[in-house]
């Protein structure tokens, strides 16, 4: 496995303890977020789609494999949360677009 950047477990870090604020820090203020459940542009749509479905799951993320070519990062994840069956995981793959230091776009893929 390829050596995590600290944007990266950053980002894992402020999602397990829902620290909307430091997370919001990773994201450029025009990046874009494109999940299945719609596309989210702007750090202010991006924390609302974090504060309303991410941490009201209380989703708990573990990198399982973690990619890196040039300016494009992709953790692949496994989730969980106490509000499901226990056991029970989310597998998704995050790819970051990672420009000046700061997450430009994120495209979020589930199953």
């Amino acid at each position: 496995m390829a050596t995590m950047t600290p944007i990266a477990e950053k980002y894992i870090e402020a999602v397990n303890r829902a620290d909307i604020k430091s997370l919001m820090e990773l994201f450029a203020p025009n990046s874009t977020l494109a999940h299945p459940a719609g596309v989210f542009t702007g750090t202010d749509a991006i924390a609302g789609f974090y504060e309303s479905v991410v941490f009201a799951g209380k989703a708990v993320t573990e990198i399982e494999q973690y990619f890196s070519d040039g300016d494009t990062q992709i953790l692949q994840l496994r989730a969980s949360s106490p509000l499901g069956e226990p056991g029970q995981y989310v597998y998704a793959a995050d790819v970051f677009t990672i420009r000046d230091d700061l997450i430009e776009r994120l495209d979020i893929y589930y199953r």
